[in-house]
């Protein structure tokens, strides 16, 4: 069966905290794949101030040693470039939902219309058949990937690019994994089960504060219980 050429958009983004309402994002990236199959990156630091940031949220993403040097860029220019990508695209990402957040909020600032299409791809919960034995939540970005057997680089992990490319490899080897089941009428891959307490990145409670660790916590907290949700 043919399948019509769709577009896609892998997305991430890093914000001075998780409330929509008081944090500003930092860091902003997409991977645009075209309906002929060409790609092309983007990463823009958005204008912003840390008015009210969350200390954790800056010491995750490294702020003052990796963005806060950046050249900061308005949301006229890379706000339009995004729509221009996104049109009539779906997108992807871990909890795309927050990303998909603030970007309709710097829409309505700017008088604009979201282009992409409503049904956004979460990659923790496409992967999950494939690597749960039975019905959990969504598991960690890190955590996916290492099911998955998707290399993962931790001191990368946090930075908007580096993880929109990491949704884009998992929603990828989903795919993937389910071509190859299909070709060979194959059994589905071997469950890899949760560890107990996990919480997204095989941490006991206490060290999931650490904040190299926070956002994967956290965004298994957003997945559950809904993006607006506070205390990665």
């Amino acid at each position: 069966m043919n399948v019509p050429p769709h577009r896609f958009v892998f997305i991430d983004t890093e914000a001075t905290g998780l409330d929509h309402q008081r944090h500003e994002l930092t860091e902003v990236a997409w991977i645009v794949r075209f309906e002929d199959g060409t790609q092309v990156e983007r990463q823009y630091f958005p204008e912003h101030t840390t008015d009210g940031a969350d200390t954790d949220a800056l010491d995750l993403t490294h702020y003052h040693n990796r963005i806060a040097t950046q050249e900061r860029t308005p949301a006229s220019i890379w706000l339009i470039q995004f729509l221009e990508d996104a049109n009539g695209a779906f997108v992807v990402g871990a909890v795309p939902d927050f990303d998909v957040t603030h970007l309709s909020r710097m829409c309505r600032k700017l008088q604009l219309e979201p282009t992409w299409d409503h049904h956004l791809v979460d990659v923790e919960t496409l992967a999950l058949p494939l690597i749960a034995p039975g019905a959990e939540g969504p598991r960690s970005l890190a955590k996916t990937c290492e099911a998955l057997g998707v290399s993962h680089d931790r001191d990368q992990a946090h930075g908007a690019l580096y993880d929109a490319q990491q949704a884009m490899r998992v929603f990828d080897r989903v795919w993937e994994l389910l071509a190859q089941v299909r070709a060979g009428d194959l059994p589905l891959p071997e469950p890899v089960p949760r560890k107990n307490g996990d919480n997204g990145e095989g941490l006991p409670p206490k060290e999931a504060k650490d904040a190299k660790d926070a956002k994967d916590a956290q965004d298994d907290h957003v997945a559950a219980n809904g993006s607006e949700a506070t205390s990665s």
